[in-house]
């Protein structure tokens, strides 16, 4: 660790100067850290001010290391070429922190990478620019224009996505076309871009619609990624998407009358839905009919 920066530390909180020369800990008290009570830091220099004890930058290469008391929570390694503090009167822990260049976040769910972000510790909210890149055991080389990670309750957000790899996870769909004949197979539908494309439209449209009410069924993070990522990239995983389908044809939700106004229901879908009761199988056989009546030149018929 750089000499400068422990005469630094020794200064704005002389207890963090220890004889061991391993990265020192900074207090940083408060809810604001969203559950962090300590950081480790290592820089090129540091300024401060020794009246209020607040670190105001860090520069020529940063590394911290947010630490909490909860033993369940894991520590947040954090790497920029700078790090600006901002503080408001009175309080412990900074308001914000700018990071600008080589940014690399490793929180525990997945590591990301931009060239700027700003971390607003009351909302949370880390806020990522610059070509952010989100990498994980289940998505790859997710990017986008702009990447908000909120660290309190794990949600991200991402506009104008692309990226590599991204399973769309289905609720308990299966593999599709196993078992039951009225799951959707692979071969089943004629043009996936097509589909998919309704679906989005209809589901942003005000009005009620089949897309909306599908769309509606699956689970919010499998929505986002629905919604927001690349046609080409879902292509590339449609085994995924028949997995995701299949988990909405086993819903018993899935159909109102509203949404399917002005489809044309087969009589069998009719009879199906005006039913008091409905086993597993003729659950699914009503839904996939649902799916055959919404999109006729797009799904066949089971």
């Amino acid at each position: 660790m750089n000499v400068r920066l422990l005469c630094a530390i020794a200064l704005l909180c002389p207890a963090a100067l220890a004889a061991d020369p391993a990265p020192a800990a900074a207090p940083a008290q408060g809810s604001g850290m969203s559950g962090y009570s300590s950081m480790e830091i290592d820089a090129g220099h540091m300024k401060g001010n020794f009246a209020t004890g607040a670190i105001d930058e860090m520069t020529e290469g940063v590394k911290i290391r947010l630490l909490s008391e909860d033993p369940e929570k894991k520590p947040l390694p954090i790497k920029a070429q700078t790090m600006k503090f901002t503080w408001k009167e009175g309080q412990s822990t900074p308001s914000t922190i700018v990071m600008d260049k080589n940014v690399e976040v490793n929180h525990p769910d997945a590591q990301i990478t931009a060239g700027h972000a700003e971390w607003n510790f009351d909302s949370g909210e880390v806020v990522f620019t610059g070509d952010p890149v989100v990498n994980n055991d289940k998505i790859k080389g997710l990017r986008g224009e702009k990447m908000m990670l909120n660290v309190k309750t794990n949600n991200f957000e991402v506009t104008r996505v692309r990226a590599d790899q991204v399973p769309l996870q289905g609720m308990d769909g299966g593999a599709g076309g196993k078992g039951d004949p009225s799951l959707l197979r692979e071969g089943d539908v004629k043009d996936w871009a097509a589909l998919i494309n309704a679906l989005r439209a209809e589901a942003n449209a005000g009005d009620a619609a089949p897309g909306k009410q599908i769309v509606s069924q699956i689970s919010a993070d499998n929505r986002k990624l629905l919604m927001s990522v690349d046609t080409a990239v879902l292509l590339q995983r449609k085994g995924d998407i028949v997995k995701l389908v299949n988990s909405v044809l086993k819903s018993p939700k899935l159909y109102s009358e509203a949404a399917w106004k002005g489809r044309a229901l087969s009589e069998e879908a009719q009879k199906l839905s005006a039913a008091e009761k409905r086993g597993p199988e003729e659950q699914t056989r009503l839904n996939r009919l649902l799916l055959v009546a919404a999109y006729p030149e797009l799904v066949a018929a089971p």
